[in-house]
C-alpha cells in the first residue's frame, strides 16, 4: 500500500515537471518567434529599394503587436534592455525614417532632372565662349573694338562658369544626402540607389567638365589679381565640397574600375587647377611686360621671377652705351614707368606677397636694381657739389687767415719810456 502511494507521488511530480518543461519550452519558442519576425520586418525596411516597398510594413507591425500582446510580460523580461513596447516603437521609427529617405530622394531627383538640363546648356555655352575667347586673344592688341569684345566675352564666361558650377554643387548635394554620415552604415541597396542616380545624371562627368572648363578659362584669358582672388575662392569652395564627398564616392563606386579611375582623374584635375592658378599669375605678369615690348624669359615662382628681372636689368646696365642713349632710356621708361610702377608694383606685388609667391625682400631687391639702373642712365648733376666744395674751401681758408692775423701781437715801443 505504501509502495503504491509513493509511486503515485512520483507520477504526479513527474507530470508537474514535464508540464513545467513544456511550458518553459513553449515560452522560449514564443520569444524566439517574436525576435525572428521582428528581425524580418527590420530587414524588409532596410532592404526596401523604393517607397512602394514600405506600404505593407505598417500592417505587419500591427499584426506583430496583436499576435504577441498577450505574452507582453514574458517578452518584457526576455528583450532586455528593451521591452515589448520599446521594440515595436523602434520598428515604427525605423519605418518612418526610411520613408523620409525615399520622399527626400524623390523630391531631389525631380530637382536634379531640371539641374541636369541647365548644366548641359551651360556646358555648351561655355565651350562656345572659350573658343571665341581663344580666337580673340591672338588679336587682343589689334584694335579697341576687338579688346572690348574680348572683355565682354570674358565677363560672360565668368558669369556662365559660376552659374554652372553652382548647379553642379547643387547636383552633388541633392544626389548624395546620406553621404554626410557613416558610409559603412549604408546597405548595398542604398549604395546601388546612389550609384544609379549619380550615373543617370552624369555627376562625375559634370564635375570633370566643370574643373576642365575652369582650367581652360585660366589658360585662354589674361587675368588681373582681383580675378585670381575670385577664382581661388571658387576653387577652394569646390575642393572643400569634393573632399567631403569624393572619398565616400570611392566606396559607392567600389568594384567598378572605370569609375574608380574617373574619381582619380577628378583628383588630378584639381591638382592641375591649383597649379594653373599659380602659373596664371606669373604668365599675366610676363604679359604685362610684353604689352610694353619688354620680353622676359619664362618664370614660374618668386625666385625665378627675381632672377629674370635682375638679369634683364643687369644686362641693360652692363651693355649701356652699345645702343643709343635714346633707345636705352626708352627701354627703362617702358620697364619702370609704364610697367613696374604702373601695374606690377601696385597691383601684382601685393597679390604675390599675400599668397606667399614672393617675399618682401625679393621685391626690395628688384627695386634696388631699378634704382641703380636709373642712376646709370641719369647720373646726378654734381655741379652744385663742386660749388659747395669751393665755398667750403674758401670759407675754411678765410677762417684760418683771420685767426692767423688775430694772433699777431703789435711790437712794444720802448723809446717812449
Amino acid at each position: 500500500m505504501k509502495t503504491n502511494i509513493n509511486l503515485k507521488t512520483l507520477i504526479i511530480l513527474f507530470s508537474i515537471f514535464l508540464s513545467a518543461s513544456v511550458f518553459a519550452q513553449s515560452d522560449y519558442e514564443m520569444v524566439q518567434s517574436y525576435k525572428m519576425r521582428h528581425q524580418q520586418i527590420e530587414e524588409t525596411i532596410k532592404n526596401a529599394s523604393a517607397l512602394v516597398d514600405l506600404t505593407s510594413i505598417e500592417s505587419d507591425i500591427a499584426t506583430l503587436r496583436r499576435d504577441f500582446e498577450a505574452k507582453k510580460s514574458i517578452l518584457d523580461k526576455s528583450l532586455y534592455p528593451d521591452d515589448f513596447e520599446t521594440s515595436l516603437e523602434k520598428l515604427s521609427m525605423t519605418l518612418e525614417l526610411r520613408k523620409g529617405d525615399f520622399t527626400q530622394i524623390d523630391v531631389l531627383q525631380t530637382e536634379v532632372v531640371t539641374l541636369t538640363g541647365e548644366v548641359d546648356r551651360l556646358n555648351k555655352q561655355n565651350t562656345e565662349l572659350i573658343n571665341q575667347i581663344q580666337t580673340l586673344e591672338a588679336q587682343r592688341n589689334k584694335d579697341v573694338q576687338t579688346i572690348a569684345k574680348l572683355e565682354k566675352l570674358v565677363s560672360n564666361l565668368k558669369a556662365s562658369l559660376l552659374k554652372r558650377d553652382e548647379l553642379v554643387y547643387s547636383m552633388i548635394d541633392s544626389l548624395i544626402p546620406k553621404l554626410s554620415g557613416d558610409i559603412s552604415a549604408l546597405t548595398q541597396q542604398d549604395k546601388a540607389k546612389i550609384y544609379s542616380e549619380a550615373e543617370k545624371n552624369n555627376v562625375l562627368l559634370n564635375v570633370k567638365k566643370s574643373i576642365r572648363d575652369n582650367n581652360r578659362f585660366i589658360e585662354v584669358t589674361s587675368l588681373k589679381p582681383a580675378d585670381l582672388v575670385d577664382v581661388k575662392k571658387k576653387q577652394q569652395d569646390f575642393i572643400s565640397l569634393w573632399q567631403k564627398v569624393g572619398p565616400k564616392l570611392v566606396d559607392i563606386y567600389a568594384g567598378k574600375a572605370d569609375k574608380t579611375q574617373e574619381l582619380k582623374d577628378i583628383d588630378n584635375l584639381f591638382s592641375v587647377w591649383k597649379s594653373n592658378l599659380q602659373k596664371e599669375a606669373w604668365n599675366s605678369i610676363r604679359e604685362e611686360f610684353a604689352l610694353n615690348n619688354i620680353n622676359l624669359q619664362t618664370f614660374t615662382n618668386g625666385n625665378e621671377f627675381t632672377d629674370v628681372i635682375n638679369r634683364f636689368i643687369n644686362d641693360e646696365i652692363k651693355f649701356y652705351g652699345t645702343k643709343s642713349k635714346v633707345a636705352s632710356e626708352q627701354t627703362y621708361f617702358l620697364f619702370a614707368n609704364s610697367t613696374w610702377f604702373k601695374s606690377i608694383s601696385p597691383e601684382w606685388i601685393p597679390y604675390l606677397i599675400d599668397n606667399k609667391l614672393l617675399t618682401v625682400e625679393q621685391k626690395d631687391k628688384i627695386e634696388k636694381q631699378i634704382s641703380e639702373w636709373k642712376s646709370t642712365l641719369y647720373p646726378p648733376n654734381l655741379t652744385w657739389l663742386y660749388v659747395l666744395l669751393a665755398v667750403i674751401i674758401l670759407a675754411t681758408g678765410g677762417y684760418f687767415l683771420m685767426r692767423r692775423r688775430g694772433n699777431k701781437t703789435p711790437p712794444v715801443d720802448v723809446t717812449k719810456e
